[in-house]
């Protein structure tokens, strides 16, 4: 690659093993323009980056053996307590890895084609999990941080969930999904000095693409994610540039800035070792391309990464000085302790009735297996009040909020955390049957003077439903939600719960909406579910995607309807006359759009007089949409349902595809597998209701 500005934040993507489907974008133009565009000093220190790469002449530290620098690494787990809270084998997998490909110890080093067997490099370096933590500590160079964010796609906003001292350890973000410039990616790293800040320095790596094992998809190109990310940590670009895509003819026109990568266009999943795209062989095996047999870095690389390494950008030479080895306890000699637990937990349901039993699960940390962890669980209003079990389970037989807390321990030290208000309990049946109006009037919405009528806001993020007086439709005020901030999550409003016991058909819930999507590929949707358990099973009663919520054109401005602006949406609830209990729950999934508005909530008996009735309802949604390798179609209905899927292009070829299912998520590469790029509709019906999604290639 010639000496010219290049982005600071180079993506890569990587594709399930069997999907031959090609990648949309590399994120480099989107990073390049919000990089520069957003801070030019980053244009600086990437000069002095390159300047200091291109004077470096050698002289690495030899510490012995094949092993020339030691990086101490730290991995933050961010999860949902569900797989993605992926093992500590998993995570120790990866690093065996990463260590591995760059002391030229892989096994498939074997495979590399002739031309370049003698080229391969060994880099020299090793990458230690890190025995010291911040605070002088023990730990095990892991952490594990619960949030929804795992799930959102937005590389910062994870990233400020927990970070340690850049300065002194390799930090590497593990996340559930991942996503640039619309489209979902496998990880990204800065190169050196061209991070946002310094809390961002490191690699940020989805969970699927990590390791061998776990819920790694196991692929050559899976396991070889961490070697390329943190290949871009050490400063090398793509082998085909940066300008283009890869696969581009246009790339010829540039290099990577190393002499012994052949020039190439890139390699698009695929693994022609014969391939040729600007003149001479391609060097498709390298680490560095997107090819899906990727086992080698070559001597010019590794001079380039050593340069990198000795180099005051992004702190990377004080990451392997000594001083900093002890500091983090990666020093040759060190020997790895076992460590005091750090306490977490999660719990089956944060809301539930009198009686119901709720589950706790302990998710502790920092020590391993098979340590002899003491548990100690403390449940305020509970039966049993306290614990030692792993997952305990109790009952509560009065409404309210209650605190818990759980103190572990092992022979190294304790550690104890406690959530506030973190289960809430509804005494099932304290409403009789009265009409519901809910106009979110009350300043202090969603509590209530009488807890029988106050709400509940459930959110995996910063982001939530919040009472606004800016709109409304009747009244002074309403719900509004920001669907841009942290794309990719789900929040729900719940309401109080009924007693129907004495309620007769015609039954029926109708609210207020208005809302803009920002663009014509925003994704996002509402769903509307009913419970007669107190939450325990949700039943889906009404759903609508952002074209069936659309009130007004797309806007990127801040969207405030005017009274003209709304919408109703009405859902028969005949089938729960007579029951003992019903809430309903609205689910808003956050996909890119712009603001949700939400007002006059009604439950009452009578006839809705709404053309737009909702039944014999199913959800369909596309997401990521323009579509990637990983995007899929979503179908849910309330109980298994014949559902019919049928493609169609611009030209009016169709494809068509039969189901039986409540719930079922279908891969797009492979529902439309080789699908040239343009426009596709797909209509899902179940032989009432039809929908109709637009998905662009």
């Amino acid at each position: 690659m010639k000496n010219t500005f290049v982005i600071a934040l180079i993506f890569l993507l990587f594709v399930l093993p069997s999907s031959t489907q090609a990648q949309n974008i590399c994120g480099f133009d989107h990073a390049l323009k919000t990089s520069t565009d957003n801070d030019p000093a980053k244009k600086i220190a990437l000069d002095q980056f390159l300047a200091q790469v291109q004077s470096y002449k050698g002289g690495a530290q030899v510490l012995g053996g094949n092993v020339n620098y030691i990086i101490p690494v730290v991995v933050h787990v961010i999860h949902d307590n569900g797989a993605s809270n992926i093992s500590d084998a998993q995570v120790k997998d990866a690093i065996r890895i990463l260590n591995e490909d760059f002391q030229k110890r892989n096994a498939d080093t074997s495979a590399v084609v002739s031309a370049f067997k003698s080229i391969i490099a060994d880099v020299g370096v090793e990458f230690r999990l890190a025995t010291v933590d911040p605070n002088g500590h023990c730990t095990n160079g892991i952490t594990r941080t619960f949030s929804y964010l795992t799930n959102a796609g937005s590389g910062p906003a994870q990233k400020s969930l927990i970070n340690w001292d850049t300065q002194k350890y390799y930090n590497i973000w593990i996340v559930n999904y991942l996503e640039a410039g619309g489209s979902a990616v496998g990880g990204y790293s800065y190169l050196p000095g061209t991070a946002p800040n310094t809390e961002k320095e490191g690699s940020i790596i989805v969970n699927k693409q990590f390791g061998n094992i776990g819920t790694s998809y196991g692929s050559a190109l899976a396991r070889a994610t961490v070697t390329h990310e943190t290949g871009h940590f050490l400063g090398l670009y793509h082998t085909w540039g940066f300008s283009y895509a890869a696969g581009s003819p246009s790339a010829c026109g540039e290099d990577d800035g190393v002499s012994d990568t052949p020039n190439t266009s890139g390699t698009l999943n695929s693994c022609n070792t014969s391939q040729v795209t600007c003149g001479t062989l391609d060097n498709v095996q390298n680490y560095m391309d997107y090819s899906l047999c990727p086992y080698m870095f070559t001597n010019g690389q590794k001079t380039r990464m050593l340069a990198a390494l000795n180099s005051n950008a992004g702190y990377r030479s004080n990451l392997w000085s000594p001083n900093n080895l002890f500091a983090t306890g990666v020093n040759d000699g060190y020997v790895v302790h076992e460590c005091a637990p750090k306490a977490d937990f999660s719990i089956s349901r944060n809301f539930a009735c009198t009686g119901d039993t709720v589950n706790f699960y302990d998710h502790s940390y920092n020590d391993s297996l098979t340590s002899n962890r003491n548990r100690v669980w403390t449940f305020e209003g509970a039966t049993p009040p306290s614990s030692t079990a792993q997952q305990p389970t109790v009952t509560y037989s009065l409404p309210g909020k209650y605190k818990i807390k759980l103190k572990v321990s092992n022979a190294h030290g304790a550690d104890s955390i406690e959530k506030i208000n973190f289960v809430e309990i509804y005494n099932s049946g304290t409403r009789t049957y009265v009409d519901l109006s809910e106009g979110f009037e009350n300043a202090s919405f969603p509590v209530n003077a009488d807890s029988s009528k106050s709400w509940i806001i459930s959110t995996p993020s910063n982001t939530k439903f919040t009472r606004t007086t800016a709109a409304h439709k009747n009244g002074l005020a309403s719900l509004s939600l920001d669907l841009h901030t942290e794309t990719g999550c789900n929040h729900a409003l719940v309401s109080p719960n009924f007693d129907l016991s004495a309620a007769i058909a015609p039954l029926n819930y109708t609210f207020d909406f208005a809302y803009a999507p920002e663009n014509a590929n925003s994704a996002d949707f509402l769903k509307v579910y009913a419970s007669i358990d107190c939450g325990l099973t949700w039943s889906l009663k009404g759903s609508k995607t952002s074209g069936e919520l659309k009130t007004k054109e797309a806007t990127t401005s801040a969207f405030v309807p005017s009274v003209s602006e709304w919408n109703s949406m009405a859902i028969n609830l005949n089938a729960y006359a007579g029951k003992a209990s019903l809430q309903i729950k609205t689910v808003v999934g956050a996909r890119g759009g712009n603001t949700l508005y939400i007002d006059n909530a009604q439950l009452f008996h009578g006839n809705v007089g709404l053309s737009a009735l909702e039944s014999n309802t199913f959800s369909a949604t596309v997401y990521p949409n323009p579509v990637t390798e990983n995007s899929v179609l979503h179908i849910e209905s309330p109980e298994s349902t014949n559902i019919s899927i049928e493609v169609q292009d611009v030209l009016g070829r169709k494809t068509s595809n039969a189901i039986n299912v409540k719930s079922s998520t279908i891969l797009l590469s492979e529902l439309i597998p080789a699908a040239a790029k343009g426009i596709y509709f797909i209509k899902i019906s179940n032989g009432i209701v039809i929908k109709t999604i637009s998905i662009l290639f």
